[in-house]
């Protein structure tokens, strides 16, 4: 790299990973830290997600602390770039957007290699082969090994690494193309034969290694490099060499590398088309219906090779089954038709398809022909044919569509390796195959947007009525979930019956339980029957698995709950999951969430009830609610320890998870919160699916839902009624009652509590019912009836005692403290509550103990002790931390500002509701926003 100045960063990845400060090289750290600033710097500029991450570092298996070791190390990266930097500061040159991050690196030999590969390209063009040489000589000095070497960071996870090394390997086809035509290759041999290393198989880049080695008078090595090539080619792929690579070695042979340079302006490399010169057009024609998809169509034209592109283009489209993957390639390829002047080739490979996959050797037989080659004339063999098949193509601009691929295999033997060509691959795999060995782009094709399915329906509406109806025309495209093959024949069926109004289309869609009413009248247009294609492909486990997954109750799924579902060990879960979301059949929407298309869902529906028993998806419905349960249950004691009971033995084949602390706890409540309360509402009364409600109590309170809380509480309790559950029954009583005193409704709350004290007292429960006791005293606390508050803590805590029972001393004991504050026994209330204190931190129960330190704070505060009730409302403040109770941390931090403020400490104050504020805000709690509002203009301090 360049001399810099003395405080100039710079970066090295073309090579080992590298960073300097002027003259002082960084240490980078671990090879974690190392691979992570190794792809911020490969993105140049772009931005790189958690999960990219996480996959670059552990693959498709990341643990569950992935996110925290990513922001650690990010942290770290910043601190080791700019010294001095803040904890949790951003910093100048790592930055963040979004969840990602960003790389704005001021120089880097990755910078030098794009700026001297482009300065080379357009001296070609510009004729100037002299500074064409010259400019990519200095593009091939920048590299010292190849992409992030020593760090193995795995090319079928991150592509962009093996993708650099094919444009170092195409500059140096286009270097060795200049030098040879210029007659002065010394500088060359030591770049190319080092590049040539790194590509044993690359016979583009070989055969210009053997005419650079003739040209530079060393013919004998050129004939080792040969032979050397053709062994690997023949033990690894079973292959013998190409005409490119047997034309190079004929010419070295012939020492006829002066005329293989191209003083007339070609290279030997690359010999002409036969006569006579066929220029194929054969691309199907596009609908009249095509509609929007403007991004997509804008990508793919940048990637239009200019004419001194050094190497082939080639692009995977790939996407949901009837998502418009060839409409929007073959819309695309009439719009650029001109920009390809020797033809176009389009052919069906039928992957996915009714009939069976079409072989290479009928695929090429077609192109062959289609280029001028007759039938007869065609070699026998599959290698030759591709020999002739990429000879033929070497010195055209061609467009070639592989529409409907199987899988990467299905497509190598016909990718050209002309530049100036451009190859379009469509499929419902993703081809990562592709995209990490041949450095193709990637396009994930999804439903259209809302605004682009209502103007593609209208059009094809336009011709068969007037499509003014919105309400109708929005309830179809959801209906259809924006597929637009679904949108297609929908609007056939409108097409046939123009006496049918949209508003009866519609209801049709929602009444209908099945995919009949998208079937058409051929298999590609039948939705049942596209489907069907991917799903054939499945392996008998991978179809089992997708089938029950239509008796998920939520949303989306995790791996976890799927593994319970199917009754599988995680890790054969894994493997599945990855079959269905290559299938596109499922798509990862999120970071190991998965989801159905809704009619894909449906489908599964179908074949779940035709292939699957009534007593196996019963037993799939009871495993993944056991799976919920066991985890819920035990996230849940994680947040509110001394209230639930142990659940019941873990069914076969479910395999719980288990937190390791709060705020896993609240991360997996908050990613399955849709998949829980849909549980509650679907499962079957004897499941008592209930129990899931009551798990989820403590975190609507820390996350201040109460509207959820009762909702699903009720939910919950018909569940309970229905299958005469009186336990379920007693315990949502009891839940709903802490909703109903939450929003006001004390009357209400009462009645459900004293149901829920009979429940328990027919079922035997004393322990049960006292906590009932004692949330009869805080809905009694709440109405200003501090006497009988005080008797129903007191009589739960007699309870408790006598069981024995410690969590529910130290709740009755902080009820007793609240009612002894409020009647200015303060010295009493505090001596009470350090008892409470004490019971809960022996029971590592950080939420009680907040709740203990805030009234112990209160009580302080009321004597005038204002010093000692900071303390207390400080540790508060930790305790509730700890627990992630959002809720209460703001509601804590606004009261701690209030104890500052009277202790004259107004900054401190200031500080503490601020950050009460900002909580708030994050929560959506509108009206404390304004509270905390009015506290700050109190002091004329900014929010």
């Amino acid at each position: 790299m360049q001399t810099a100045g003395r405080d100039e960063l710079r970066f090295a990845v073309l090579g080992p990973v590298r960073a300097w400060r002027g003259a002082r090289e960084v240490e980078l750290g671990p090879r974690q830290a190392r691979l992570m600033l190794a792809l911020l710097l490969v993105r140049s500029g772009g931005t790189v997600t958690r999960e990219e991450f996480a996959t670059l570092l552990w693959g498709e298996d990341p643990p569950e602390t992935a996110a925290n070791v990513v922001y650690r190390h990010v942290g770290a990266l910043r601190r080791l770039i700019e010294p001095g930097l803040p904890a949790r500061a951003s910093g100048r040159w790592i930055t963040s957007e979004g969840g990602a991050y960003r790389l704005d690196a001021p120089s880097s030999d990755l910078r030098q290699f794009h700026a001297y590969t482009q300065a080379g390209r357009q001296a070609t063009a510009d004729g100037d082969q002299a500074t064409a040489c010259a400019q990519y000589l200095a593009a091939l000095r920048t590299w010292t090994g190849h992409c992030a070497a020593g760090l193995d960071p795995g090319p079928e996870l991150m592509p962009e690494f093996a993708a650099l090394d094919h444009q170092r390997a195409a500059v140096a086809c286009a270097a060795a193309d200049v030098a040879l035509a210029r007659d002065d290759v010394r500088d060359l041999v030591p770049l190319i034969r080092e590049v040539a290393d790194h590509h044993s198989f690359d016979e583009a880049l070989q055969a210009r290694l053997l005419l650079v080695l003739a040209a530079d008078g060393k013919q004998a090595e050129a004939v080792r490099a040969f032979e050397k090539v053709r062994a690997g080619l023949a033990e690894h792929l079973g292959v013998d060499p190409g005409p490119e690579l047997l034309t190079a070695y004929d010419r070295v042979l012939h020492q006829d590398t002066a005329a293989a340079s191209g003083r007339g302006g070609g290279s030997a490399a690359r010999p002409a088309p036969p006569e006579p010169y066929v220029v194929p057009a054969v691309v199907p024609p596009g609908t009249r219906f095509f509609n929007g998809r403007r991004n997509e169509l804008d990508r793919l034209s940048a990637l239009l090779p200019d004419e001194a592109s050094p190497a082939v283009v080639t692009v995977t489209v790939d996407g949901l089954p009837g998502v418009g993957k060839t409409s929007l390639v073959v819309h695309w390829a009439h719009l650029v038709a001109d920009r390809f002047p020797d033809g176009q080739l389009f052919i069906d490979l039928q992957g996915f398809d009714t009939r069976e996959a079409l072989e290479t050797e009928r695929v090429l037989m077609c192109f062959l022909n289609a280029l001028g080659v007759p039938q007869a004339d065609v070699p026998a063999s599959l290698g030759a044919q591709v020999n002739l098949y990429r000879t033929l193509m070497s010195r055209r601009r061609m467009l070639v569509i592989l529409d409907n691929a199987r899988d990467a295999e299905h497509v190598r033997p016909l990718l050209p390796a002309a530049p100036g060509c451009f190859v379009l691959v469509t499929s419902r795999n993703r081809l990562a195959g592709l995209i990490a060995q041949e450095g193709a782009h990637h396009i994930a094709l999804n439903p259209p947007s809302v605004d682009e399915a209502q103007a593609g329906l209208r059009v094809r509406l336009a011709a068969s009525r007037d499509a003014g109806d919105l309400a109708a025309l929005d309830e179809i495209i959801e209906r259809c979930g924006r597929l637009p093959l679904a949108m297609a024949v929908v609007a056939a069926r409108a097409a046939a019956f123009p006496e049918w109004r949209l508003s009866e289309i519609a209801a049709e869609l929602r009444d209908s339980q099945t995919l009949d009413v998208l079937s058409g009248d051929e298999p590609r247009t039948d939705l049942r029957s596209v489907f069907s294609w991917s799903y054939r492909m499945l392996t008998e486990r991978a179809a089992r698995l997708f089938r029950l997954l239509a008796l998920h109750p939520g949303p989306d799924f995790g791996l976890a709950t799927v593994a319970s579902l199917a009754g599988l060990p995680s890790e054969q879960a894994r493997v599945l999951i990855a079959e269905l979301t290559r299938t596109r059949l499922i798509t990862e929407h999120r970071y190991k969430r998965y989801v159905f298309h809704d009619l894909i869902r449906r489908y599964a529906i179908e074949l779940c009830e035709a292939f699957d028993s009534p007593a196996e998806r019963d037993e799939a419905e009871a495993r993944v609610v056991d799976h919920l349960r066991q985890t819920a249950h035990a996230a849940s004691r994680l947040l509110m320890p001394p209230v639930l009971d142990t659940p019941p033995p873990v069914r076969d084949g479910v395999t719980p998870g288990r937190p390791d602390d709060v705020a896993e706890a609240m991360a997996w409540f908050t990613a399955e919160l849709e998949v829980l309360e849909a549980t509650i509402d679907q499962a079957r009364p004897e499941l008592r699916a209930w129990s899931l409600a009551e798990c989820l109590l403590p975190f609507y309170q820390r996350r201040g839902m109460y509207h959820s809380w009762g909702t699903v509480a009720g939910m919950a309790l018909r569940a309970a009624r229905d299958g005469d559950d009186r336990e379920g029954q007693a315990r949502m009583h009891r839940m709903i009652a802490g909703a109903k005193n939450a929003s006001g409704r004390r009357i209400s709350a009462v009645n459900h509590l004293e149901r829920a004290l009979i429940l328990f007292a027919e079922l035997g429960r004393p322990i049960e019912r006292a906590y009932v006791f004692s949330n009869l005293g805080w809905v009694r606390y709440s109405q200003g009836d501090i006497g009988r508050s005080k008797e129903h803590y007191e009589q739960a805590g007699a309870v408790f005692v006598a069981e024995g029972h410690e969590p529910g001393q130290a709740h009755a004991l902080l009820g007793i403290g609240y009612c002894l504050v409020r009647t200015g026994e303060l010295a009493e209330a505090v001596r009470v509550l350090r008892r409470a204190s004490e019971i809960c931190d022996r029971l590592g129960d950080y939420n009680s103990g907040a709740d203990c330190a805030s009234v112990i704070s209160d009580a302080l505060d009321g004597q005038g002790r204002l010093d000692q009730a900071i303390q207390w409302r400080r540790r508060a403040q930790r305790l509730f931390h700890l627990a992630r109770n959002e809720m209460e941390v703001a509601e804590n931090g606004r009261a701690l500002g209030d104890v500052y403020l009277r202790a004259g400490r107004s900054g401190e104050a200031a500080l503490a509701w601020q950050e009460a504020r900002r909580i708030f805000v994050a929560l959506g709690s509108e009206e404390d926003v304004r509270t905390m509002d009015t506290r700050l203009d109190r002091i004329a301090l900014p929010r």
